[in-house]
């Protein structure tokens, strides 16, 4: 019989749960209560759709009408989707570092004192019978229980002192991080970039979005043109298993060192940032590696992500890890199939034995009997990099399109598709495709509606459906993405959407410390919020926010915009001290607050005479603002011969007005 609570709920991964013989429940204000009306402790499971081992723990356990008798018994049981809820996702994932001295996961499996929700014992996957090191669920659901009512005294003790630790923030610094804090976390990091195999530390290998446009940031502010071992990481990800040649778009990360063997999951997290961390790539330097880019975002953009946009416009959480149970079966390939579909589309046999040796199908399996398509000599250059033909990639596309596909997660989540809207913007301002830039600003407009007040916004959507209020990370994502169009087609109405996130922000989620919460007081998250500075696969909200306002601060002259940038970057003074390296976004910020970008203030009746410049300065990744009126900026009048005037600024200082196009430019030469 299905959990009418389950099924009610605005997350895919949730409604997964509703024919389980658990009794499920959301974590709600009501299901809390419930909690400490009865004095049971709560088991919590933290997952999400395209998690493979959530898969595995649900059909071994939570399917199981034995383990589920336990569970019902002993335990209020709460499931909750990770994406959907961030704050309590961080919090726990944080209480398990904390109980268990190491990284966490999911699934994440956590019990917790009814009365004030402080966790007691965390894990993550538990198999039904001991293996891998681990008890059996049932028998650590039994033991659990039982230290619960013989020792409850002393489980809320442990309970409350991870409660008191969680609940305590980060201990700020009155001193505005200095560049050389920057300098060092830098040369740590290239230090750490893998020669051999490109990309940075062992296996599992992750993408790391934020670090790599931390790097690429340092590169260009040296001058350097991303040569060696950066060009070689981002031909890693390129080239191997991580990214899907036959329809673009990148896995969540590869389980071993030289990247062939991807987790087969695609999150909208890492595909979201490819394009922008691409395009800024393309842009360091002319070796040939801009078409390469260009012809492979192209093959994301109308392959992958075409795939993942909803009919609302919005695009989709995630595809699933795994098909029909098995994980990546839908993209495993035998060297017989590739032969057959390849021979029947009419490829010469020349052709298909070049495919077949350049993508290790002459060579052994790769994963269980299969292949996976991975270049077999992996270039060390983006310019080296070859992308398939389209005559070898189509028949293969629509063979494997007829196969059993992976479920997509068909939530939409604001946060990941303003960062999708920020990329897609930015990758059309750089590569010259106007058509890129459209599709960015047209999802930023629907994520965003003229109609719907900004503090009303939901941290995602299920059709019609709303979810919970957006969360900190949601709202710097949406500053951003709101700030990318306003450098390119500035107005005063998207300046005001722009002042009302900001407000927002600072009235829902601010901290004695300067910066700002996760989570407001109508999330019922467990121990107030966390502050938190470290990027994991996308980059922190404070770190966003300490960026975006800084940025618009220097181009609109708002002092009040850059004293809240300058108080996250105080209030993570600490938090950097410890491990700078950890807060590549950050770092990013810290330097562009004391090393501002070059900002160019075009004021002309008529844009046209200056229109060649304005778009060779933005495929520099130079900010523009080209106004044709006096609504904004009044500080820098129109000229009154008809003409134009270009101010170039940077910071608080302006240069002497520019009134001749091609003079502009040559002082970017």
């Amino acid at each position: 019989m299905s959990n009418p609570r389950m099924q009610n709920a605005t997350s895919p991964y949730l409604q997964a749960h509703a024919d389980n013989p658990v009794e499920w429940r959301e974590w709600r204000a009501e299901t809390l209560d419930f909690a400490r009306q009865h004095g049971r402790p709560i088991l919590l499971s933290i997952g999400y759709a395209a998690c493979h081992w959530c898969h595995v723990m649900a059909r071994e356990s939570f399917s199981d009408p034995k383990v589920a008798a336990v569970m019902n018994r002993h335990f209020v049981n709460i499931k909750v989707d990770r994406e959907e809820r961030p704050d309590l996702d961080k919090t726990f994932q944080t209480a398990h570092a904390l109980l268990n001295q190491r990284g966490g996961g999911w699934p994440l499996t956590a019990f917790l004192n009814p009365d004030d929700l402080s966790p007691f014992f965390i894990g993550t996957y538990f198999p039904p019978e001991p293996r891998f090191g681990l008890p059996g669920f049932i028998d650590l659901l039994e033991r659990v229980h039982s230290a619960y009512r013989e020792k409850g005294d002393q489980a809320r003790r442990q309970g409350a002192a991870v409660h008191e630790a969680l609940a305590s923030a980060p201990p700020g610094s009155k001193i505005l991080p200095s560049v050389s804090v920057v300098d060092g976390a830098r040369e740590r990091l290239e230090e750490a970039l893998d020669d051999q195999h490109g990309g940075l530390g062992g296996a599992p290998k992750f993408p790391q979005f934020p670090l790599l446009d931390f790097l690429l940031d340092e590169a260009t502010a040296r001058g350097a043109d991303g040569a060696g071992s950066l060009d070689h990481a981002v031909a890693a990800l390129l080239d191997g298993g991580l990214f899907d040649h036959l329809d673009g778009g990148i896995f969540r990360y590869c389980v071993d060192a030289d990247w062939t063997v991807p987790h087969f999951e695609k999150m909208l997290a890492d595909n979201a940032q490819l394009p922008g961390t691409l395009a800024r790539f393309a842009e360091m330097a002319d070796d040939g590696r801009r078409p390469v880019i260009e012809r492979l975002l192209e093959r994301t953009i109308t392959g992958f992500l075409s795939r993942m946009q909803l009919p609302d416009g919005r695009y989709a959480a995630s595809l699933d890890a795994d098909t029909a149970g098995e994980e990546g079966a839908t993209y495993l390939w035998t060297p017989d199939e590739v032969h057959s579909t390849l021979d029947e589309a009419g490829v010469e046999s020349a052709a298909i034995d070049r495919f077949a040796g350049d993508y290790g199908l002459d060579r052994p399996a790769n994963v269980e009997g299969r292949w996976h398509l991975a270049a077999a000599v992996r270039a060390r250059r983006v310019a080296d990099v070859r992308p398939l033909h389209e005559r070898i990639r189509r028949p293969l596309i629509e063979a494997r399109d007829r196969r059993p596909q992976p479920k997509r997660d068909d939530k939409a989540l604001l946060g990941l598709n303003a960062l999708l809207a920020t990329g897609l913007m930015r990758a059309g301002n750089r590569l010259g495709r106007g058509d890129w830039f459209t599709m960015g600003i047209d999802l930023l407009d629907r994520l965003s509606p003229a109609g719907v007040a900004v503090a009303d916004l939901p941290t995602g959507w299920l059709g019609e459906r709303e979810s919970v209020p957006a969360f900190l990370d949601d709202y710097a994502a949406l500053l951003e993405a709101e700030a990318e169009a306003f450098f390119r087609d500035p107005d005063v109405d998207r300046l005001d959407r722009i002042e009302s996130i900001v407000a927002v922000v600072v009235e829902r989620f601010a901290d004695e410390s300067g910066a700002f919460r996760l989570s407001h007081a109508g999330h019922e998250a467990p121990v107030g919020s966390l502050v938190v500075f470290t990027d994991d696969a996308q980059p922190s909200g404070n770190a966003i926010l300490a960026d975006t306002l800084a940025r618009l601060g220097y181009a609109l002259g708002r002092s009040d915009w850059l004293a809240l940038a300058e108080d996250i970057l105080k209030a993570a003074g600490g938090s950097l001290e410890r491990a700078a390296q950890v807060h590549p976004r950050l770092l990013a910020a810290v330097r562009r607050f004391h090393q501002p970008a070059t900002l160019v203030v075009i004021k002309a009746e008529d844009m046209v005479p200056w229109q060649s410049a304005i778009e060779a300065l933005r495929r520099r990744g130079v900010d523009v603002l080209a106004l044709g009126h006096d609504d904004l900026l009044a500080d820098k009048p129109l000229p009154t011969n008809g003409g134009g005037l270009a101010y170039v600024c940077r910071g608080t200082s302006c240069l002497p007005p520019e009134s001749n196009p091609e003079t502009l430019l040559s002082r970017f030469d």
